[in-house]
C-alpha cells in the first residue's frame, strides 16, 4: 500500500468518523457541539464563519454575561447572544452588535441548548464558511448543488473500482 493510499484512507476514516458523530447527535435529538456563526449579531468578539464549541448547561447554572445557544421562540432557528437578565420565566439575550435586547424575549429555559465554552476556530480558517456554502445559507444553491455532484461522482468511482476489481478477479480466475 502506497502513502497516498494510506492517507486517502486515514482521511476517509477520519471523515466517516466525524460524520457518524454528527450524525448520532442529530438522531438522538441533540444539537452537535460544533455551531457556525452565522450572523454578524455577536461582532466584534464571534464573526460569521466562526465555529464554536458549545457545552451543555443546567438554567441554574447560567450567568449574564454568558453566550448562549438557544432556539429562538417558535422556530427551529439557533441563535448565539449574551444573557443580559435573567428571569423567572426564562432569560433575556442581546447580540453584542445589536442595540438593544430581542424582541422574542424572555427565552423559556427549554429553548436553551447550550453555552459557549469561550472554544472557536476563527473564521479566517474557512470550515465555517465551507458549512455555510455547502448548508446553502450564502450562495444558494450552489453548495448544496455541489455537496450533490461530489456524492454522485464518488459513487460513480467506487462502482468503477468495485467493477474493475471484480472483473480482474474473474480474469485472473479464468487464467488458472
Amino acid at each position: 500500500m502506497s502513502r497516498g493510499d494510506i492517507f486517502f484512507l486515514s482521511m476517509t476514516i477520519i471523515l466517516l468518523c466525524l460524520l457518524a458523530a454528527a450524525l448520532t447527535y442529530r438522531l438522538s435529538g441533540r444539537v452537535v457541539p460544533f455551531l457556525v456563526v452565522e450572523s454578524g449579531s455577536m461582532y466584534p468578539i464571534l464573526k460569521v464563519g466562526d465555529v464554536i464549541m458549545i457545552s451543555s448547561v443546567r438554567p441554574e447554572d447560567l450567568r449574564v454575561g454568558d453566550v448562549i445557544v438557544y432556539y429562538k421562540p417558535g422556530t427551529s432557528q439557533l441563535i448565539v447572544h449574551r444573557i443580559v437578565k435573567i428571569a423567572r420565566s426564562g432569560v433575556y439575550t442581546k447580540g453584542d452588535a445589536n442595540p438593544g435586547i430581542d424582541i422574542w424575549c424572555p427565552i423559556p429555559y427549554e429553548n436553551i441548548v447550550g453555552r459557549w465554552n469561550g472554544l472557536k476556530i476563527p473564521h479566517w480558517l474557512g470550515i465555517g464558511y465551507l458549512s455555510l456554502f455547502l448548508n446553502g445559507e450564502i450562495y444558494p444553491p450552489f453548495g448544496p448543488l455541489l455537496l450533490l455532484i461530489l456524492i454522485i461522482l464518488n459513487i460513480v468511482l467506487i462502482v468503477k473500482d468495485f467493477v474493475e476489481s471484480w472483473r480482474s478477479r474473474g480474469e485472473s480466475d479464468q487464467q488458472t
